[in-house]
Parts: C-alpha cells; structure tokens; sequence
C-alpha cells in the first residue's frame, strides 16, 4: 500500500448504511485518492487530527486482531461492541468466518487506527 506513502489525510466519511468507510487522502504530488473499505465490520480511530499524514495501510493476520486490541475489545465486550461475544475466540472465529481482514493504518503524524472490513480499494 505504499501508494499512501506520506499523503495528507483530507477527512473521511462513513456510511454505516452501506458499510463503507472512504477515507481521502492528497499525496505529495497533490492528487487525490479515496481509500475504500467496503462491508466494514469495525474501526477504531485515534489522534484525529488536522493534516494528518499517512505513513502507510498494511494487513495483519486476524489472530494479531485480537491481541493487538485486547483491552478495546475487553472494553467494549460488555457493550456488544461489534457483535455480542464471551470470549475473544469467539470474536476471532466470527472474523474469520465471516472473510473480514484486518487493516492498520499507521501515522507519521495525526490519525492512526484499525479496519476490519472485507475489502480495500482506491
């Protein structure tokens, strides 16, 4: 995903009718992109700030989902946080038989977070 290689995060838009997350970003040669995560599950933002830039949005294993997150999750359980669980086997075991992959988006500055969805484009 280099192709967002330090671009600026302009804003983003959910619909949480459709399940998709756009996200806008501007590289440094000013072209506009729309990042697209359709049939999203979940995500978790953090540092949502003006002029954000992207240091890149790369995939992990499932398995990492859960202990990357784990007090999130642990947090959220007790809200049906994504879908009402009692363990974080079971959250896994949804995850992955419901073919949703796991997107980090990594910040040089600004806004970083997760995506579990079940398809990235531009």
């Amino acid at each position: 995903m280099d192709k967002f290689h330090d671009s600026k995060v302009l804003n983003y838009q959910v619909n949480f009718e459709c399940l998709i997350l756009e996200v806008y970003v501007e590289n440094e040669q000013n072209e506009q992109r729309k990042v697209i995560f359709e049939d999203f599950f979940m995500f978790h933002f953090e540092d949502q700030l003006p002029n954000s830039i992207l240091l890149d949005i790369v995939e992990d294993d499932i398995d990492m989902f859960c202990r990357e997150n784990n007090d999130l999750l642990e947090k959220g359980k007790d809200y049906y946080w994504g879908i009402d669980y009692d363990n974080f086997q079971q959250l896994n075991n949804h995850l992955k038989d419901n073919n949703y992959r796991y997107f980090k988006i990594q910040s040089s500055y600004g806004l970083n977070g997760w995506v579990l969805a079940k398809e990235l484009s531009l």
